[in-house]
């Protein structure tokens, strides 16, 4: 850009934002689940890519201002996805927005980080040159912004993961032997574990549980293999809740799980505890998720059976 003027080569910033507003688009039906199709889609982008001409052509246009550019928005997610509720309506329409944001954002970001030569001028990525910009910016819109993009969504995906997690996380209380244990607990729907000889429900714990029990030297002899071979090692109340129940794992049967027989596990719900007595807690001895989210595998049924089983 010399002496205050510059060339805008229109077809080529209008393809690029085509392109950049249809990954937006796409991601935003991969985040709110909505309904759409090929055409929309392609359609929706097209519409979305608009705005490049029209801020250049008509930069004084109501379609610029505040306004106009929410009109705008809202006319985009009406052409790019079937319309079922407003409420679905207006989450697409707030998704729509925050991915801009957030992949717009994290390229400014690193814009400005790298001082490449990238300009925007009304919401508009637009490059100014003798040619059809500098090669490096070009290089830097096309590469960054897929990078950006998939970077978005991952995040997006972990946060959503995250966030089911929270939903079915419960403060829980373990009671054997006279002492109590404090952890966090996870519904585990797949969890369908159940001793076949006492038909108890099977729980599962870490060691962050046995150790408000057990001293490390305790815990180690009730790894299966000691149980099996050196039980008159551990103390006569150990010994009398234990109980092994065969299990099956990634298509491996034939296992067996050393559980406890514990007087009672209580789980704090927003409407009352839930209480199971004597139920089995089994013996995990590595964490059961490395961000140590929840320290306990809550077994489905007692979700279902009330307050007390």
């Amino acid at each position: 850009m010399e002496g205050g003027e510059g060339i805008i080569y229109l077809d080529a910033v209008w393809l690029l934002n085509l392109l950049m507003d249809g990954m937006i688009l796409s991601l935003t039906q991969g985040i709110t689940r909505a309904k759409s199709s090929r055409t929309r889609m392609i359609s929706g982008a097209f519409i979305a890519s608009a705005i490049v001409p029209i801020t250049i052509y008509m930069p004084d246009s109501w379609l610029v201002s505040s306004v106009g550019k929410i009109t705008f928005s809202m006319l985009i997610i009406w052409v790019t996805f079937s319309f079922t509720s407003l409420r679905a309506f207006f989450v697409q329409w707030i998704s729509f927005y925050f991915i801009t944001f957030a992949i717009g954002g994290s390229m400014m970001g690193v814009h400005y980080f790298l001082a490449t030569e990238i300009n925007v001028q009304g919401g508009t990525v637009v490059t100014f040159s003798g040619g059809y910009g500098d090669p490096i910016s070009w290089l830097f819109v096309l590469v960054g912004f897929p990078c950006s993009y998939y970077f978005t969504k991952w995040r997006l995906s972990q946060v959503s993961v995250h966030r089911m997690k929270l939903e079915d996380i419960y403060e829980v209380t373990v009671e054997w032997n006279g002492r109590s244990a404090h952890c966090k607990g996870l519904v585990d729907s797949g969890n369908q574990l159940i001793d076949p000889v006492s038909r108890r429900m099977v729980f599962l714990a870490d060691t962050f549980v046995w150790n408000q029990f057990f001293t490390k030297d305790e815990l180690d002899l009730l790894e299966v293999d000691n149980v099996l071979t050196s039980m008159d090692k551990l103390s006569e109340e150990v010994q009398s809740s234990i109980r092994l129940v065969p299990y099956q794992a990634a298509g491996v049967s034939g296992k067996l799980l050393v559980t406890l027989l514990v007087d009672k596990i209580s789980v704090k719900t927003s409407e009352g505890d839930l209480e199971m007595k004597h139920p089995l807690l089994g013996v995990q001895h590595q964490d059961l998720t490395h961000d140590r989210l929840y320290q306990m595998l809550i077994h489905p049924h007692l979700m279902v059976k009330g307050k007390s089983a």
